[in-house]
């Protein structure tokens, strides 16, 4: 999708170890920026799955994993009462629910 590769690994795994294994492999952790990437990637699998988006640096100052900002890209998919997590919560997944977002 849009020139980019994604590769799915079904093992658990932390934020930060998903972050490792994307980068052993060349990667980031996968950055929906729109409908059709957030659905693709959503289709890879099942469960709560990390997405490069995280607001650890700023509580409320969502970024993905190339620096951009969640609000510079005009797109989002949190779930409705999402993000709600304050600074305990500090990663963004897919809900085990479907294809929106949770911290």
């Amino acid at each position: 999708v849009n020139g980019v590769c994604y590769k799915y690994f079904p093992e658990a795994k932390t934020y930060g170890q998903a972050q490792q294994t994307c980068a052993a492999d060349g990667g980031l952790l996968a950055m929906p920026k729109d409908d059709q990437t957030n659905n693709l990637i959503n289709s890879l699998g099942s469960g709560n799955r990390w997405i490069g988006l995280t607001d650890v640096a700023n509580e409320g100052q969502w970024v993905f994993e190339n620096g951009q900002a969640l609000e510079s890209n005009g797109y989002s998919n949190w779930n409705l009462v999402e993000p709600n997590g304050g600074s305990g919560e500090n990663y963004a997944a897919f809900s085990w629910t479907g294809s929106g977002w949770e911290d």
